[in-house]
């Protein structure tokens, strides 16, 4: 017999006793033996799900449920001698590979028709062997051990309980950033994601989502997107990519993708892996190209060659690109389409444009558009920003009209000047 049945026993011996001494003293119109009403809690602890997965904080749920008794008499309340009130639990892991969080809990009263769930935060290491694991949870509550005439007798008591979880050896999956790859605003790209198996079985058919809570991360034309992997062995990696774009207003900040993964095992059972998580660079908007032209100026009513440099400014293989000159009058071009096979990234290459400017143009500096269209690396179809090219327009001896008015009016003004002085030689008296 354990000490908690022992105990109870004896005060089931105490009480019925008490409750034969109220009997005898009791007057004769008493018919029936009327003992005293005492009743004992029984809390236990049980674990509903006890299976926690290595390199996680969860929360493992014990349930505290109250098998409590009535030991004598017949209480009109049951639940006075049933109920045990103040209830707190308290786990204990040590000697496991977990750690405890949130160890100790106040969850009020229990009674025999509503068992409670008490959610313990714990650590998990990743290092965690797998396998079965016993931890104690200590019990300590109040209760009306009897109730006699106008007294109750209550009692504190401490129950300690063992209950059993265990550390899955089931597949397990981590994501990182596969490279220093950066999203831009405004900008279509892949994200490559490296995807590790850091559980004890190895899984097959692995689907791996990834979805994005912000409106400015789209995956194609959703909010989500899923990479498919035939298997993975235990410490096994392997990289997927995802099409992500992200909107022309995102801040640039790292971004939180969601993730989880569904698998099947050796043994052709689904399962599931959430929680899953990675971060997204996103850098600030930035042009497809850079563009330079070193000579741009075009004389009054004749036509030249401009040759332009083309710079692939994105993180990715361009390829099909084609350049496209527009002119508004007084400028026109006869030449004006480029192309360029392919551009790696950073790299330059050279497209020339004819251009000319008509002979009643003006002698200033005008623009002309230039756009582009090309295949990204993955044969998908873009068209780029429209870039702007400064031309300068001059007069055959090089200079712009600003220039020449101020020559035109000194030379006006001084021969003004010497008319006058001519005219007022004429009228002076000593002439």
């Amino acid at each position: 017999m354990d000490d908690h049945n022992r105990s109870r026993v004896g005060r089931i011996v105490a009480i019925t006793t008490l409750s034969i001494l109220l009997i005898i003293g009791s007057t004769a119109g008493i018919g029936a033996a009327q003992f005293v009403p005492s009743g004992d809690p029984d809390p236990e602890a049980y674990v509903p799900e006890p299976t926690v997965e290595p390199g996680t904080t969860t929360t493992l749920s014990v349930q505290i449920a109250n098998d409590a008794h009535v030991n004598t008499g017949a209480p009109a309340r049951r639940d006075r001698v049933t109920m045990a009130r103040n209830v707190v639990v308290k786990l204990n892991a040590g000697g496991t590979p977990v750690t405890v969080e949130t160890p100790e809990h106040s969850i009020g009263s229990v009674s025999e028709n509503e068992p409670r769930s008490v959610p313990f935060k714990i650590d998990v290491p990743e290092s965690a062997k797998p396998g079965q694991y016993e931890a104690t949870v200590d019990i300590s509550y109040s209760y009306t051990e009897a109730i006699a005439s106008n007294t109750e007798r209550e009692l504190t008591e401490t129950r300690t309980e063992t209950i059993t979880f265990e550390i899955s050896d089931d597949p397990q999956f981590e994501l990182t950033r596969a490279d220093d790859t950066q999203l831009r605003a405004d900008e279509t790209s892949l994200f490559p994601v490296t995807v590790e198996n850091t559980g004890g079985k190895a899984a097959e058919d692995i689907a791996v989502s990834l979805s994005s809570q912000s409106p400015e991360i789209r995956f194609g034309s959703g909010t989500g997107a899923v990479s498919r992997i035939d298997s993975l062995e235990p410490g096994e990696t392997t990289e997927v990519t995802y099409e992500v774009t992200v909107g022309s207003g995102a801040p640039a900040r790292l971004y939180n993708l969601n993730g989880h993964a569904t698998y099947t095992d050796k043994q052709g059972i689904d399962g599931r892996d959430d929680d899953l998580s990675v971060g997204a660079k996103v850098g600030p908007q930035r042009n497809d190209f850079n563009v330079a032209v070193e000579d741009s100026t075009v004389t009054v009513g004749s036509a030249r060659l401009v040759a332009v440099t083309v710079t692939n400014n994105r993180d990715q293989r361009l390829t099909d690109i084609q350049a496209s000159l527009g002119t508004s009058a007084p400028l026109d071009s006869d030449d004006d389409d480029g192309y360029i096979p392919s551009l790696d990234p950073g790299e330059s290459a050279t497209v020339t444009f004819g251009l000319s400017a008509t002979t009643d143009a003006n002698p200033k500096t005008y623009a002309a558009d230039l756009d582009f269209s090309y295949e990204d690396e993955r044969g998908i179809s873009r068209m780029s920003e429209t870039y702007q090219l400064p031309v300068d327009v001059t007069t055959d001896d090089g200079v712009q009209l600003l220039s020449i008015i101020p020559f035109a009016g000194g030379g006006l003004l001084f021969a003004g000047a010497a008319v006058y002085a001519r005219r007022q030689q004429e009228i002076l008296p000593w002439s």
